[in-house]
């Protein structure tokens, strides 16, 4: 009966130590805009595998066009229910989506122009390639169960690695 009872006690502290070894969720702080664009542009720099001398002229360069980017964006308004909004309204967004992206397409087509000075015609394109979306959360498992093959994590041919 005594062993019982050292059980029941050993079993209650280990389920509170381990409960209160559990940190409060803590809310993640988002990164500033220049934080944002300081770690896009060192991953494009990795990605590209861009020599010392090539790097410096393109950093400042690469940052200056991921601002000039962001700046070609919408600002953010209250998104009322497409149902809700007026004739007027859909047409007034409509036209601004147009201006963002005209401005978008002049500013790619500048900065082309400059990074084509700098990096080679495969570099340059890795910069303007679209970007699959990246997803936040785990692959489904089916995709990777072991009868299945997982797509996810195989490697590049070797026609596509640049080198």
């Amino acid at each position: 009966m005594k062993t019982m009872y050292v059980y029941l006690a050993m079993g209650a502290l280990m389920c509170t130590t381990t409960l209160f070894a559990q940190k409060p969720e803590q809310k993640r702080q988002q990164p500033t805009p220049e934080q944002r664009i300081e770690r896009q542009a060192a991953r494009m720099d990795k990605e590209l595998m861009l020599d010392d001398e090539t790097s410096a002229k393109f950093l400042p360069l690469y940052k200056e066009y991921l601002q000039a980017m962001a700046e070609c964006r919408p600002a953010p308004a209250e998104r009322p229910r497409k149902s809700e909004l007026s004739d007027e309204e859909l047409d007034k967004r409509m036209q601004t989506r147009f201006e963002c992206q005209k401005k978008r397409i002049e500013t790619q087509e500048t900065y082309y122009a400059k990074f084509k000075k700098i990096l080679t015609m495969r570099q340059v394109e890795k910069i303007f390639a679209p970007h699959p979306k990246r997803f936040h959360h785990a692959p489904h498992k089916a995709h990777c169960a072991p009868g299945n093959r997982c797509f996810q994590h195989a490697p590049l041919p070797p026609h596509l690695l640049v080198r």
